[in-house]
């Protein structure tokens, strides 16, 4: 199948530090580049939240319950499409990595659930390769009051190029007018009806 031809590592060989998903995902794209370039344009970086930065994934492994659900101000995906196929690589979740994108969307975001809008799940994607280009973050957002961090932060140096922090820009559900650098924001129903009904 493609997706196995897409990663021919294992999860467990792939950089991953807990509580820094948006960086684990940059990371994951940096080796997609350099292993197989020919696909990167076919991967998106998936960022979830809301005006409220407060949303529910089931299936996590931070979560409680026997669904394993928890509420994250944001959480980041790699989401894959070429023709009919569709994939999710999520590190923090008890679903097969990666998972059919239709399947990890029923179980992690629960579609047909009626859950109240302060908590519905709003979706920016940009385009892995902008993301690569673009993307800065100096881990300010973990830390607390006393300048301590809240998770430990990866080993390697965190990702400036400019000089400037813009991790907000990609949290944020409110579309701008640099979808080239930040991407396309969608509402819940948007994205689940593109979804499946590709799918």
């Amino acid at each position: 199948m493609l997706e196995l031809d897409i990663l021919k590592f294992k999860q467990s060989d792939l950089l991953y530090t807990a509580c820094y998903c948006e960086e684990n995902i940059y990371m994951l794209c940096s080796e997609i580049l350099k292993k197989r370039p020919e696909l990167i344009d076919d991967f998106s970086v998936l960022f979830i939240s809301n005006p409220h930065r407060s949303v529910p994934l089931w299936q996590q492994r931070a979560g409680r319950g026997d669904e394993h659900v928890v509420i994250w101000d944001y959480h980041v995906v790699l989401y894959y499409k070429q023709d009919s196929e569709a994939l999710i690589y999520d590190f923090d979740t008890f679903l097969p990595f990666p998972s059919p994108a239709d399947f990890y969307a029923l179980e992690t975001f629960k579609p047909n659930m009626v859950i109240k809008d302060e908590y519905k799940h709003m979706f920016r994607l940009i385009p892995a390769k902008a993301y690569l280009d673009h993307f800065e973050s100096d881990r300010s957002h973990m830390l607390n009051e006393n300048g301590e961090y809240t998770a430990t932060p990866p080993q390697y140096p965190a990702i400036i190029k400019k000089g400037k922090s813009n991790l907000d820009n990609y949290i944020s559900m409110k579309q701008d007018d640099t979808q080239d650098v930040h991407g396309t924001v969608m509402k819940s129903d948007d994205f689940y009806q593109s979804l499946f009904h590709e799918a």
